[in-house]
């Protein structure tokens, strides 16, 4: 009985020694469409390939999966994954954890900033003066699922919207096939869709909707059990984001 005892003690000894040398893990969740330049479902964005760049210099290891925006947000709610990319809102900062200063965001270590911009069918009166739209009459303006930031821009204007769709491509093609008078959309992809499939069809507004920092949201779970490592994290991806490397791949990148 002694013998076996002392063997059980080696052995959870091992078990613990194994599990304090072991490579610790965040399980990252990943938007299923792509959100170019930031998010591509092959994993080339900017943002993931910032994620994973400071992750090498910490020993840290991303396990990477994709998901619905929505699935994502409530996988990190229950702690099933562990972070994504995601715009800071009083509503999520009640279910997982943002980088804070003095009790507030802490803007210095956003791993970038996405513009929004409205766009309309060529030769459409609709138009955005940065405080209200015009010449919306009863029409809706579109809007990708899940983007609380714009959304509640629009709940605040009491502004109709169709959020019907979770890629920025179906959400355009509602506003060229007159179902939808505008649409808010990130700059980078919308400019892109617009020169590929809808040239003189549809046109940027002049006035900027949103510019909506993003940041690395943590499950409050994984953040209680490593609090020291997320705070060394958010602060590396900061110093990363302003690397020469880190430009050079967004110029290879566009």
């Amino acid at each position: 009985m002694l013998a076996g005892r002392k063997w059980c003690a080696v052995l959870a000894l091992a078990m613990l020694c194994g599990t304090a040398g072991a490579q610790p893990v965040l399980r990252v969740c990943a938007m299923d469409v792509d959100y170019p330049p930031f998010g591509k479902v092959d994993g080339t964005g900017h943002l993931q390939y910032l994620v994973l760049q400071t992750a090498k210099g910490m020993h840290l290891k991303i396990e990477r999966h994709l998901a619905p925006r929505r699935r994502c947000l409530e996988e990190i709610k229950s702690g099933i994954s562990d972070a994504m990319a995601s715009a800071y809102s009083p509503q999520r900062a009640e279910q997982a954890v943002f980088p804070m200063a003095a009790g507030a965001i802490d803007a210095s270590k956003a791993m970038g900033v996405m513009t929004y911009y409205v766009y309309r069918r060529a030769g459409s009166l609709l138009d955005w003066d940065g405080l209200r739209f015009k010449q919306l009459g009863a029409g809706r303006v579109g809007i990708q699922s899940g983007f609380v930031y714009v959304i509640e821009r629009f709940t605040q204007l009491g502004v109709p919207y169709d959020d019907g769709a979770k890629a920025l491509e179906p959400t355009m093609a509602k506003l060229a096939a007159g179902r939808v008078e505008g649409v808010v959309g990130m700059m980078e992809e919308a400019d892109r869709l617009i020169a590929s499939l809808y040239p003189g069809q549809i046109e940027r507004t002049g006035t900027v909707f949103e510019q909506t920092p993003v940041y690395l949201m943590v499950s409050r779970q994984f953040y209680s059990q490593n609090p020291k490592l997320v705070e060394r994290y958010w602060h590396a991806l900061r110093n990363y984001r302003g690397s020469g490397d880190y430009r050079h791949y967004q110029l290879e990148h566009p």
